[in-house]
């Protein structure tokens, strides 16, 4: 048993006294292998104009990575500020060099999640027709916006965070292969009240995914269940236990993470928001630990 963080009940805290954000809520959601899915706060990447590219070539650039992301079924919008999106991706151009017509020029691509962190890089070379560069082309702004979408598809799909293409530094020499990324699927919460049973699902299965797992709903290595159960405790509050278990592909039970807490009555009744992934980050250390005990199939 462990003691829900500080961070915990200061965000249930904040659900009890008033209205809050409520990032779960009008959100896309698709059903394929992506780790970015059906995470209310965290779907889709917020495509942010390119430092350093003019425009229109800029605007359109954006707004064809966005596009070139659909079939990879990761949602994307071209905005100039991300307002709610769960990952922003940020442009930046380096050293363009203009020679006989022609603008050569080397982009790096980062990936953030909505906490600020970097989730990966992607160095892309490519090269334009100078009066593309200046002036915009919907042509040349298709076949480099692809390439982008392809490298950061590459990136969440294979968990990783640097795409195919390079990086700003040599990858380093490598005696074996990483290990692949469990392949995992978390259930909808029993017992959560309000809007928990589907927030804290989405939220752990946010966190897991951005600590290296790779999402599976058809043949995971690992299930994840949850379940909420509540008391009534004295003083109007309530005593909160919230668990996960997790089974692996073969049946094995490979253990159960448990949080508890003292929280009021009620807190937890409407929308979780904040709270949900408060929770979620504060078993992420023993949930990656039973994630680490799974047989690999």
């Amino acid at each position: 048993m462990t003691r829900l963080t500080a961070i915990v009940l200061a965000a249930l805290l904040v659900a009890a006294c008033g209205p809050i954000p409520q990032p779960f809520q009008g959100t896309q959601k698709v059903t394929a292998d992506v780790p970015m899915l059906d995470v209310p706060s965290a779907v889709g990447i917020a495509v942010i104009p390119v430092s350093g590219l003019p425009q229109p070539f800029n605007d359109q650039l954006t707004k064809e990575i966005a596009k070139g992301l659909e079939p990879y079924e990761i949602p994307a919008e071209a905005v100039a500020v991300n307002n709610g999106l769960g990952f922003s991706l940020h442009g930046t151009v380096v050293n363009p060099v203009r020679q006989d017509g022609v603008v050569t020029a080397d982009v790096l691509w980062t990936l953030k999640s909505r906490r600020g962190r970097d989730a990966g890089v992607y160095m892309q070379a490519f090269s334009v027709p100078e009066r593309d560069w200046t002036q915009g082309n919907g042509a040349s702004a298709t076949r480099v916006g692809r390439e982008v979408a392809a490298g950061i598809a590459g990136i969440i799909e294979g968990s990783t965070t640097q795409a195919a293409g390079g990086s700003t530094t040599p990858a380093p020499e490598r005696t074996a292969a990483p290990p692949k990324p469990v392949r995992i699927t978390v259930k909808p919460v029993d017992g959560a009240p309000g809007d928990g049973r589907e927030a804290l699902q989405l939220a752990t299965l946010e966190v897991l995914l951005a600590n290296g797992a790779k999402r599976d709903d058809v043949n995971p290595e690992v299930v994840l269940m949850g379940r909420v159960e509540a008391e009534p405790a004295a003083g109007g509050q309530q005593f909160v236990t919230i668990a996960w278990r997790a089974i692996a592909q073969d049946g094995t039970d490979l253990g159960e993470v448990k949080l508890t807490n003292t929280i009021p009555q009620g807190a937890l009744d409407g929308r979780w928001g904040p709270a949900a992934f408060a929770i979620a980050e504060a078993g992420l250390a023993q949930l990656l630990e039973l994630l680490a005990l799974a047989p690999r199939f």
